[in-house]
C-alpha cells in the first residue's frame, strides 16, 4: 500500500541506532546514534530541539525512568549514563549517575515499572540488576546465556522477573530476586524458519499493564530466521523443562508469524506494541527485508480465527534495513523508524489502520462536493454508498474499478485544493519565510492555517530553536489579530518576547526562551484575557505573585508555571475552570489554601519544589476528579489528611521531601487506582500498614528517609529493598537510621581512641601533668647521681693521698 513521503529528522551525523517515544507527552521522540549524541525531538516542530553528547562510542540503547520522563538512561560501551532534561536551562548535560557494572558493551537498558531497577544485557551473555535507589550493583544474571544477550524487558506483572533473549537462540525468563533462570526456550531446534539464518533473538517486546487484559500475558520475539513469535509467558512457565521446537504445534500457547502469513523475509531486528489508535491492538516490526510490518494482535491470538490472511494488517516498504522502530500516542506521525543511515523516519501509521472490510470514512471539504457524490450514489450505484451529513462511507467495489478510479482522483483534487492565505497575513509573514505559501512551510518556524473561504488564515505559529538574528516585530503579529489562536516559542533564548499579544490568543507556550531579555513580566501574561491554555517552563516570571498573571484569565483550563522563580503565595480565589495545574520549582511559600480544593474540576495538580508549608488541608478531598497530585520537595507538616481516600481516581500521589509526621494511614491499600506512591523522606514513624500485594500491584513505591518507621518482617519481605529497618517486638526499628548510627559508631571509635574533643581536653590534662612529674624526677635522678658522684670523688681523693 503507497504511503505518504515519510518525514525526515535530522540532528545525528552517523547511523541511528535506537528511539524511544513517550508515553506522557504525545510527539516527544528520542534517539541514538553512532556518533555517541541523543537528539529530543518535538513532532510539532521540524528540527531537533536539542542534542546530549553522551560520549565517543556509539549510544546502543535509551530508556526514560519510569513515572520521572524528564530522566533519561543511556548506554554507551560498557557504562550507563542518566540525564536530567531540566539542566537544559543550566546549559549543561553533566550526567546525574553513571553505573559502569557491565564488562563488555551494552546492548539494551530498560527500567522496571517502579524505577526502582535497571536491566542491562550486554556482549558477555551476562545482564546487570542495578539498584537505581541505593545506586549498586543488585544481582548479576550468568550461565543463561552462552552467546551475545541482545535484549532484556522486566515483566509488569512479575515485578522481580525480567526475560532475556541472545545470539544463542534463548529465551530466558529469569527470577532476578534470587539470581536463577526458570525457563530457557531454545529455537535452535525450530526448522520453521529460514533455513540459513539462525534463530538468534534479537528483540523483545512486554506488553504494558493497561494491554494485559486485552493482550493476556505474552511476550513479542524477533527472530533472526524471519519468524515474529508470540509467546504465552504464563504457559511456558507452567511447563517443566526446557522448551524446544516449532511453536505451531499449540496455538493458544504461541503464535508464529513467517512467510507464510505475509511475515519477513530476512531478519527480524526489533518488535514494539503500539501505542496509537487502540492502545496495544496492533505488533510493529521491522527487519533486515526493508520493511516494516503491521500485525493485528487481537486476531493473532483469537484461537477461533482460521483465516491467517488476516494477521497482517499492513506492509510498508522501506529503502533501507531496520535498527529500530517505537510508536507514539499522537494521531499523526506515530511510527518512527531507525534505519541504517543518520536520518529518522516518522510515519503516519494511524491513518491507514481503519479496518479495509468495513470501511473508509472520508471527509468533505465543500457542500458542492457533497452533493455531487450523492447525485453519483443515486445513479450509478445503490449500495456503494451511504450518504450522511458531514461524510459518506464508501465499501471499496468490486465491479467498477474505472467508477473508483474516478471517484479516489475527484477526491484527491479535492482534498489538495485550498484557498489562497490572505494577501495582509502573508505581507505579514515574508519577514519568517520567503514561500509563496507559509502554511506549508517546513523551517523552524511551523505555521498553521485555517481552510476558510476565500482566503485561509493563520491560526497558530510556532517557533523552535530560534537563530539569535530572528525578530518578531508587533508589526507582523498585529495583522494576524483576528485569527491567531495558538502561539509557542520553544528554546528560543535571545529572542525578544513581542510587545504586544494579540488578545485572540486561546493557547500562549514558552520554553526556555527570552532568557536574555529577562524573561516575561506577569503583567505582560495578564492581557491575555482569552487564554485557555498557559505554559511556561524554564522562563523567569517577575511578578509579585501569581494572582497578577491569572487575574483576568476567566477560561483558563490549563496552566504551567514551573521553573520560572515565581514568589508569592497560593492565590486566595482561582478560576473555576481549572482542569490541569502545574507550579512546580518555583519560591511560593505560605500555607496551601483551600481555595485550591474549590477547584472541582482539577484533574491533576504539581506544586513540588516550592517552599510551601503548614499542613495539608483536610478539604483536598473534594477534588474527586483528581487523578495527579505532587506536594514533594516542600515543607507540609502534620499528618496525611484522611479525606484523601475520596480521590478515588487518583492514580499518582508524591509527599515525599516534606515534614510530615504521624503513621502512614492504612486507607492507602484500599485506593484502587493508585499506582505511584512516595512518602520518602518524612518524619513518619511505626509500624508500615501494608502487605507486599498491595506494593507489588504499585508501578512505584517509596518510603526511604523515614525514620521512625518499620516494617513487619513476617508481612513483608526484605527483598522488597524498602529502605526502611524491620520491627522490633514494641513496634520500632531494630536498628537506629543510618545517619544516627553513623554518629553512635563514631562516638564508639572515639570513646574506644581516648575520644576527641573533651577526651582531648582531658588527654592533654592529663599528658602535661605527667610530662612534669617526669622531668622532675629526672631533675632529682641527676641530682643524687652527682651528689654519688661527688661522694666516690672525694674518696677516691683521700685514699690516693
Amino acid at each position: 500500500m503507497a504511503m505518504a513521503a515519510p518525514r525526515k529528522l535530522r540532528g545525528h551525523k552517523a547511523t541511528a541506532t535506537c528511539c524511544i517515544a513517550s508515553r506522557d507527552r504525545p510527539g516527544l521522540v528520542v534517539t541514538s546514534g553512532e556518533d555517541g549524541c541523543v537528539c529530543w525531538f518535538d513532532l510539532r516542530c521540524k528540527d531537533v530541539q536539542f542534542t546530549i553528547d553522551v560520549g565517543t562510542e556509539p549510544v546502543s540503547s535509551l530508556c526514560f525512568k519510569t513515572g520521572n520522563e524528564d530522566i533519561l538512561y543511556a548506554s554507551h560501551g560498557n557504562e550507563i549514563k542518566s540525564f536530567d532534561v531540566h539542566m537544559l536551562s543550566a546549559g549543561s548535560w553533566k550526567p546525574l549517575e553513571s553505573y559502569s557494572y557491565n564488562k563488555d558493551e551494552v546492548n539494551q537498558v530498560v527500567c522496571n515499572g517502579r524505577s526502582s531497577f535497571l536491566a542491562s544485557a550486554d556482549d558477555s551473555g551476562d545482564v546487570k540488576i542495578i539498584d537505581v535507589g541505593q545506586k549498586c550493583l543488585y544481582k548479576t544474571l550468568r550461565a543463561g546465556h552462552t552467546s551475545i544477550c541482545s535484549s532484556v524487558q522486566f515483566i509488569p506483572w512479575r515485578p522481580w522477573e525480567v526475560i532475556t533473549g541472545g545470539l544463542d537462540a534463548k529465551l530466558v525468563l529469569w527470577d532476578f530476586s534470587k539470581g536463577r533462570s526458570q525457563k530457557i526456550i531454545d529455537f535452535s531446534s525450530d526448522n520453521s524458519g529460514q533455513c540459513l539464518n539462525p534463530a538468534f533473538v534479537h528483540s523483545i517486546a512486554v506488553p504494558e499493564m493497561d494491554m494485559v487484559d486485552k493482550l493476556d500475558k505474552i511476550c513479542a520475539v524477533a527472530r533472526g530466521d524471519g519468524i515474529v513469535d508470540l509467546i504465552n509467558i504464563e504457559s511456558e512457565l507452567s511447563r517443566k523443562g526446557a522448551s524446544k521446537g516449532s511453536s505451531r504445534n499449540n496455538v493458544a500457547k504461541r503464535v508464529c508469524l513467517d512467510y507464510s502469513v505475509g511475515g519477513h523475509k530476512a531478519a527480524v531486528s526489533c518488535v514494539a506494541f503500539s501505542q496509537f489508535q487502540e492502545k496495544g491492538r496492533f505488533l510493529i516490526s521491522g527487519g533486515n527485508d526493508k520493511s516494516v510490518k503491521i500485525w493485528d494482535c487481537v486476531r493473532c491470538l483469537d484461537s477461533d480465527n482460521n483465516d491467517n490472511r488476516d494477521l497482517l494488517h499492513l506492509n510498508i516498504d522501506l529503502s533501507k534495513k531496520v535498527n529500530w522502530l517505537c510508536t507514539n500516542q499522537s494521531d499523526s506521525e506515530n511510527l518512527v523508524v531507525c534505519d541504517t543511515t543518520r536520518v529518522v523516519k516518522a510515519l503516519w501509521a494511524y491513518e491507514w489502520l481503519l479496518d479495509p472490510q468495513v470501511s473508509y470514512l472520508l471527509l468533505l471539504k465543500t457542500g458542492e462536493i457533497f452533493t455531487l457524490l450523492c447525485l453519483l450514489y443515486i445513479s450509478m450505484s445503490q449500495d456503494l454508498f451511504k450518504c450522511t451529513d458531514l461524510s459518506f462511507t464508501m465499501k471499496p467495489p468490486q465491479s467498477q474499478p474505472l467508477f473508483h478510479l474516478f471517484l479516489l482522483l475527484l477526491l484527491i483534487a479535492t482534498v489538495s485544493s485550498s484557498s489562497p492565505l490572505d494577501p495582509k497575513q502573508l505581507k505579514a509573514l515574508k519577514i519568517l519565510t520567503t514561500t509563496k505559501d507559509p502554511c506549508s512551510n517546513h523551517s523552524s518556524t511551523t505555521i498553521t492555517c485555517d481552510d476558510a473561504s476565500p482566503f485561509r488564515r493563520v491560526t497558530s505559529l510556532s517557533f523552535a530553536n530560534c537563530s539569535s538574528s530572528l525578530s518578531l516585530p508587533s508589526k507582523t503579529l498585529k495583522p494576524l489579530s483576528t485569527s491567531l489562536l495558538s502561539l509557542s516559542f520553544l528554546n528560543c533564548p535571545s529572542l525578544s518576547p513581542p510587545k504586544h499579544l494579540p488578545i485572540s490568543l486561546r493557547s500562549f507556550s514558552a520554553v526556555s526562551s527570552f532568557h536574555r531579555h529577562h524573561g516575561l513580566s506577569g503583567v505582560y501574561l495578564a492581557r491575555l484575557v482569552n487564554l485557555t491554555r498557559l505554559s511556561i517552563f524554564s522562563v523567569p516570571v517577575s511578578a509579585s505573585g501569581l494572582y497578577v498573571v491569572l487575574g483576568n484569565m476567566r477560561n483558563i483550563t490549563s496552566l504551567t508555571i514551573s521553573s520560572a522563580n515565581l514568589p508569592g503565595k497560593i492565590p486566595k480565589a482561582f478560576h473555576s475552570n481549572l482542569t490541569y495545574m502545574d507550579l512546580s520549582n518555583n519560591i511560593l511559600t505560605g500555607p496551601l489554601r483551600p481555595s485550591i480544593t474549590l477547584l472541582t474540576g482539577l484533574k491533576s495538580l504539581n506544586l513540588s519544589r516550592n517552599s510551601l508549608s503548614g499542613e495539608i488541608p483536610n478539604k483536598i478531598g473534594d477534588l474527586t476528579l483528581l487523578k495527579n497530585l505532587s506536594l514533594a520537595s516542600n515543607r507540609f507538616s502534620g499528618p496525611v489528611p484522611s479525606s484523601v481516600p475520596s480521590l478515588s481516581q487518583l492514580t499518582h500521589l508524591d509527599l515525599s521531601g516534606n515534614r510530615l509526621n504521624g503513621v502512614v494511614p492504612s486507607f492507602f491499600s484500599g485506593m484502587k487506582s493508585l499506582r505511584h506512591l512516595n512518602l520518602a523522606d518524612n518524619s513518619f514513624h511505626g509500624v508500615l500498614p501494608f502487605n507486599e500485594t498491595f506494593i507489588k500491584n504499585l508501578e512505584f513505591f517509596q518510603v526511604r528517609g523515614n525514620s521512625g518507621l518499620c516494617y513487619n518482617n513476617t508481612v513483608l519481605s526484605w527483598k522488597l529493598n524498602l529502605g526502611i529497618a524491620p520491627c522490633d517486638k514494641y513496634g520500632l526499628p531494630l536498628s537506629s537510621p543510618p545517619q544516627k548510627q553513623k554518629q553512635k559508631e563514631e562516638e564508639d571509635d572515639y570513646d574506644d581512641n581516648d575520644g576527641d574533643g573533651d577526651g582531648d581536653k582531658k588527654e592533654e590534662k592529663h599528658g602535661s601533668t605527667n610530662k612534669v612529674v617526669l622531668g622532675v624526677a629526672i631533675a632529682l635522678s641527676s641530682l643524687v647521681f652527682f651528689i654519688v658522684f661527688l661522694i666516690l670523688l672525694a674518696k677516691w681523693s683521700l685514699l690516693s693521698k
